[in-house]
């Protein structure tokens, strides 16, 4: 059933064709969305190749702060995305956050200090939270029949992103420093800017109420920046200390107060109960968790194929960067392809199914990886494998949304899918790491992490995945968003 709220009383947009085809003017809106929201996922390996030109550059023992930064203020800006999206609509403000995104790039680029640098990083953090607005969009202005193949579409071009994105990135960092990797990221995000203007047609607003829960913004996004920053410097500090602690602390204690306040808040900036109801918590813990394996796991495994192989101390390929992109292509075309395959799929067979088996395959290759990684032939082999459930996933969380969500509720589901899939990414990534540590030595100031730290890392991925596929099981059946109500 549809919730009770107010309806609001704004003007409603048609999508861009009737027709359940797809047509040049539906392909021209599908990239205009995918560019600026997989420009995301490239953005982070860009960045990750650029962070030891910046340590050097700088000459800062602080250069996790190159990464954090951006990810604390996307973190915190993510309610208030997802509001002022369903109050001003999607296009507007996704114009602002890739404007407001390209400033911050060309800011980083020209930086001439690590504290201007990480001033650029912040603002282009505004750009974060893109992607809660991107698949929202592709339910406001596509054919109902189509909304979920798009979606599919949306999400599993991330694999196309990965087949490329290593290349570059080593051309850029190795030519002109981290420099040039912002210099490109400006560049592509000015392109995205007039992508969106000039081919996503005017979208709808779908809350006119009066009022802004500014508080209740700063209060869950603080919240939760206060827990990611408590987990992404948990390693450092130990995560014992009276720091750590105290900031996990703080960060929970936020969202505990949070919640409670905003039931009684006039202008909620999250409708509490949308969230409550069992299908959508249910889809949105699944699928953050699922997309977080998903999305984390293969920065495991490039950490795998780049560490140094010492027998008996590092459990690492020993391989170069432009030999793991090489050989990377191959798992990366599988989750791509296998994405697409799964957004026609999704206009036939129930998403669950689909999203069932992705699971299933996903925490098989993972399980797999645990045993054997330890050459070219067994990691192509089994990474294949886990990337064949991943293409899966990825593609179809966002029609799991789409089937228990009402149309304007789509901004909230597709933003807290978001939220949480970089929450249970920040947080498994820690963990991750946690496990290789139990497992690691220093050597002359460097840590080295055995093979067994490497294999239990691959096994927790896949304990995740079946974890999630035994509650992804209570997921009621879905509706279409050609349906008038979404599942209760």
């Amino acid at each position: 059933m549809e919730p009770t709220s107010a309806k609001p009383q704004s003007r409603t947009a048609t999508p861009v064709e009737d027709a359940p085809r797809w047509t040049p003017r539906l392909v021209a809106v599908l990239v205009a969305l995918a560019w600026p929201t997989q420009l995301l996922a490239a953005a982070g390996i860009l960045g990750a190749n650029s962070t030891a030109s910046v340590a050097q550059s700088f000459q800062t023992a602080h250069v996790a702060w190159f990464g954090l930064t951006f990810t604390l203020v996307s973190t915190l800006l993510t309610p208030f995305v997802i509001k002022l999206g369903d109050k001003y609509g999607r296009k507007p403000v996704m114009l602002v956050m890739t404007g407001l995104g390209v400033i911050g790039d060309v800011i980083a680029a020209t930086a001439g200090s690590f504290p201007l640098l990480l001033l650029g990083r912040a603002i282009g953090g505004c750009y974060g939270p893109f992607a809660a607005l991107a698949f929202p969009a592709v339910r406001d202005v596509f054919p109902r029949r189509l909304v979920k193949p798009a979606s599919g579409i949306l999400g599993s071009s991330v694999g196309l992103v990965a087949l490329a994105a290593p290349f570059l990135a080593g051309w850029l960092v190795d030519n002109w420093g981290y420099e040039g990797a912002m210099w490109f990221l400006a560049g592509a995000t000015a392109v995205a800017f007039v992508l969106i203007a000039v081919l996503v047609p005017p979208t709808p607003r779908h809350d006119a109420r009066p009022g802004f829960d500014w508080l209740g913004g700063l209060t869950l996004g603080g919240g939760l920046s206060a827990v990611v920053f408590a987990v992404g410097q948990g390693q450092a500090w130990g995560w014992a200390s009276g720091k750590t602690l105290g900031w996990l602390a703080a960060g929970l204690a936020a969202v505990v107060l949070f919640l409670v306040v905003e039931r009684r808040s006039l202008h909620p900036i999250l409708d509490l109960e949308v969230l409550r109801r069992r299908p959508v918590a249910l889809v949105l813990l699944t699928g953050g968790l699922a997309q977080a394996v998903a999305y984390t796991m293969p920065a495991m495994a490039i950490l795998l194929a780049l560490y140094p192989h010492i027998p008996g101390v590092s459990g690492g390929l020993g391989w170069s960067a432009q030999h793991n992109a090489v050989v990377g292509v191959s798992w990366n075309l599988v989750m791509f392809v296998t994405g697409l395959a799964a957004s026609r799929l999704l206009r036939r067979i129930d998403a669950r199914r689909i999203w069932w088996a992705g699971l299933s395959v996903m925490a098989a290759g993972y399980g797999l990886m645990g045993f054997f990684h330890g050459g070219e032939a067994e990691l192509v082999a089994t990474s294949c494998v886990a990337h064949l459930g991943a293409g899966l996933v990825v593609a179809v969380a966002p029609a799991l949304v789409v089937g228990v969500v009402s149309k304007r509720e789509q901004g909230l589901g597709s933003g807290m899918l978001n939220l949480l899939t970089s929450l249970f990414g920040t947080v498994a990534t820690a963990g991750f790491f946690a496990v290789l540590a139990g497992h690691g030595s220093i050597v002359e100031g460097t840590t080295l992490y055995r093979d067994a730290g490497f294999a239990w890392v691959f096994w927790s991925g896949a304990l995740i995945a079946s974890g999630t596929l035994v509650v992804s099981l209570f997921i009621p059946a879905l509706r279409g968003p050609e349906e008038p109500g979404a599942a209760t």
